[in-house]
């Protein structure tokens, strides 16, 4: 058992997806490409997921890729 956070994002499309940070933001990001033809940063997934959950972002977690 982990204790990686859970995350939820939902398209107003009706995609859905949960897991952690990383799967969350890849397949969004994914999502957005493929389907709204919209490019997404890692960063700006990670502000719009926790500005909907409402919570600030962990300090360093939006550099998670360039470390």
């Amino acid at each position: 058992m982990t204790d990686e956070p859970r995350y939820t994002n939902r398209c107003a499309c009706g995609w859905e997806i949960s897991g952690g940070l990383d799967d969350v933001v890849d397949a969004t990001i994914d999502h957005g490409r493929r389907i709204h033809n919209m490019e997404a940063t890692p960063e700006q997934v990670i502000e719009a997921l926790h500005a909907a959950a409402g919570t600030e972002p962990a300090a360093g977690r939006a550099d998670r890729r360039t470390a």
